[in-house]
């Protein structure tokens, strides 16, 4: 029983489950228009661009891990992955041959997203872009020409990066000092903190939680202040027990079985013209769930914002999926 039901029910459970919400808006969204996402990306990425430029230069906002070095003006943590995600949809985008825009300047502003969150030195935004990434190669039907744009991206990305190199160095060797290496890292001493608080308690708060989305009066013994826990995963399994994170993850282990037999059903009903965008639909939907998933290692449900971008992502491509199929079973029916 939470002793803040205000705390864990409106900054908690609603904004754990609203974004959820956006899955099957995206799929009734994928009906109705075809390419939906794609220039909203590009137009919410050059917004981010121009908030990182301008805040450069009236020095707005904080300046994180090293003093003078980077202005976040008006944009908050999220910000990082929210790039992340329209990085994939870009791409995605180039392969489909369906860009809004020209190509060089869909590149230069590309490349000047993956320098940000380079610069940025958000960790858990840089593993979570590599590991999608990597997992949208394994899928895609484009795989030469996907690396080929991505060598040619970091490139620009590079020389972009050069222009800045002293002060990236500055900032590089603020975040690697010992105080940020990962034994002292709060997000690597939750999960301990949780254990030692779990081997004091009863079966029943270990299976259903305590606190449910409120851990600063928890965790203030082990911190000496009030601190919430950080990783998405912690604070699911602190709050909510080991029942509420079987839960969660179930959500995404369905998302994942739906996109793998929608892509079964398309093999059986043999759509050989869809083949390469259903492919690379397929390949999006498994990039943008890994790029989520990673992200919870970081901490990210008090962040409405990309999440709510990344399900109606997640539920627009899948929905194409789905729609592509039931055309492809409609058309069977009639041609038999």
């Amino acid at each position: 029983m939470s002793s803040n039901t205000s705390i864990s029910f409106i900054d908690g459970a609603l904004k754990t489950a609203i974004p959820f919400f956006m899955i099957p808006i995206g799929i009734l969204a994928s009906r109705m228009r075809k390419n939906l996402l794609v220039k909203p990306m590009i137009w919410v990425i050059i917004i981010l661009l121009i908030n990182y430029i301008v805040s450069q230069f009236f020095k707005l906002g904080v300046s994180i891990y090293e003093k003078d070095s980077f202005y976040t003006g008006g944009a908050t943590a999220s910000a990082p992955i929210i790039i992340a995600l329209g990085l994939l949809i870009l791409f995605h985008a180039f392969n489909l041959r369906k860009l809004p825009y020209g190509k060089l300047f869909t590149t230069f502003i590309v490349s000047s997203a993956l320098f940000i969150i380079v610069f940025s030195l958000k960790r858990g935004a840089i593993l979570a872009l590599i590991c999608a990434t990597i997992v949208y190669l394994l899928y895609t039907g484009q795989r030469v020409k996907t690396i080929g744009r991505f060598i040619l991206v970091g490139l620009l990305m590079v020389f972009i990066l050069n222009t800045n190199i002293e002060t990236f160095y500055k900032r590089f060797e603020s975040r690697t000092t010992e105080r940020n290496e990962i034994q002292n890292e709060g997000r690597y001493k939750e999960i301990f903190y949780i254990f030692q608080e779990f081997e004091s308690s009863s079966p029943l708060k270990v299976f259903f939680g305590t606190e449910p989305f409120n851990s600063d009066v928890v965790m203030v013994k082990y911190f000496g202040r009030k601190r919430r826990l950080h990783v998405d995963y912690n604070i699911l399994l602190h709050g909510t027990g080991v029942f509420g994170l079987l839960l969660y993850l179930s959500l995404y282990y369905n998302l994942f079985k739906i996109n793998i037999n929608e892509k079964n059903k398309f093999r059986r009903l043999k759509g050989k013209k869809q083949t390469f965008s259903f492919t690379e639909n397929f390949a999006l939907v498994m990039s943008i769930l890994i790029l989520s998933l990673v992200m919870g290692l970081s901490g990210g449900l008090q962040f409405m914002s990309y999440r709510i971008m990344m399900f109606l992502a997640t539920g627009y491509y899948l929905g194409n999926l789905i729609h592509s199929n039931q055309s492809l079973r409609q058309q069977s029916t009639i041609d038999s």
